[in-house]
């Protein structure tokens, strides 16, 4: 058993396809339990929108319990821009796993995302000249890595990485006593370094039962990684990219619905066209709330519409928004079914009338195959 601990849930799924595409079976967990067969246990801590001090006591808490269980070997999945209390949650993490050491790797080239004599670029150009510069939560206002870690780093590598073939090398210098850190690339070549690929018919290319069971699982068509003509919910809670869903789904014709939601609208919508796209927006209902408070209104909308139009497919894009609808239907646990990009995974709950889920983190567009825009 592998064990990734990431501080979002869009995070965990995205590693869960990583490790699908290895041929390894993987679960998505918001509470750690070693009670599953999968070979890839992804748990979502939730963490990155907390204060240090919290974060750590919640790292500790979910690290003690995934080293009771004595794993092959534990990843933390970071965020590719290193938001959120990086260097503390892995400081915590290494002390209860007891490595005396830690590298920090979130570069992800096979994205456009590389770390060059120490500062971190992004297509191209330096991380604080992009828009992550104006991110709401934490603005990166430098591309030095060491300054957006923000502390002491005895005792931690942050290796430059331009290539596939530079974190094939980060990867060979991780021993047993090092906690290794970053994003899915770095995992990625963990994996091909440690882990012979399995090319057998294993889970990894199985349909997901509506049980954790492989039982009469059947081989998955490539047909269902694409939208139509099922019914199927986007589901954005990110302000920035709010716009751009707007026009994608205009130029379709696809039905949008902001803040405040008309439920009973938004399901006749979604039973006539098939498709929808469900937002916070920027109207007047939004103004004094606070981010949790409106991505917690639109996951209870969402919810309402599922146990209305029982949609076949939910595409949810970035781990808060994620997280929130997961909680709002009281889903804990979700089995990765199949990967039909590089940074989405595909998920379907235990809930037997559960819909396949295409989650994907909020930094990275839509594949056009999936939606379009």
């Amino acid at each position: 058993m592998i064990v990734v601990i990431a501080d979002d849930l869009s995070g965990a799924a995205e590693l869960a396809g990583v490790a699908l595409r290895h041929g390894l079976s993987a679960e998505v967990q918001t509470a750690f339990t070693a009670g599953t067969d999968a070979s890839v246990i992804c748990v979502d801590t939730d963490t990155r929108l907390l204060p240090p001090a919290e974060a750590i006591r919640v790292a500790e808490t979910v690290a003690r319990k995934v080293v009771a269980a004595r794993p092959a070997w534990i990843f933390k999945k970071c965020d590719s821009v290193l938001r959120g209390p990086v260097l503390a949650e892995a400081r915590a993490m290494a002390r209860v796993a007891g490595k005396v050491r830690i590298v920090i790797l979130p570069a992800n080239p096979s994205r456009g995302r590389v770390i060059r004599a120490g500062n971190y670029f992004v297509e191209g150009r330096p991380l604080h000249e992009t828009v992550f510069a104006h991110d709401p939560t934490h603005p990166r206002t430098t591309s030095r890595v060491a300054e957006l870690l923000g502390d002491d780093l005895a005792d931690v590598a942050t290796p430059n990485a331009e290539t596939m073939a530079d974190m094939a090398l980060c990867a060979a210098e991780v021993g047993d006593d090092t906690l290794p850190v970053g994003a899915a690339d770095f995992f990625k070549a963990l994996l091909a370094r440690r882990t012979p690929p399995r090319v057998q018919a294993t889970r990894a290319q199985q349909d997901c039962a509506p049980t954790f069971h492989a039982a009469g699982a059947r081989a998955i068509p490539r047909s269902v990684l694409r939208i139509p003509p099922s019914p199927s919910v986007l589901v954005c809670g990110s302000a920035a990219s709010w716009a751009q869903r707007v026009e994608a789904a205009t130029a379709q014709g696809i039905p949008i619905f902001a803040l405040p939601h008309d439920v009973a609208a938004a399901v006749a919508a979604l039973r006539a066209s098939h498709r929808l796209l469900m937002g916070i927006g920027h109207g007047s209902a939004t103004h004094g709330r606070s981010p949790a408070e409106l991505v917690g209104q639109l996951a209870v909308s969402v919810a309402a519409i599922l146990h209305e139009a029982r949609p076949a497919r939910l595409l949810l894009e970035g781990g808060a928004t994620t997280a929130a609808v997961m909680r709002a239907l009281g889903w804990t646990r979700l089995r990765a079914c199949e990967v039909s990009a590089q940074c989405v995974g595909v998920l379907r709950p235990a809930d037997p009338a559960g819909p396949l889920l295409f989650i994907k983190p909020g930094s990275y567009p839509w594949p056009a195959e999936i939606w379009p825009g």
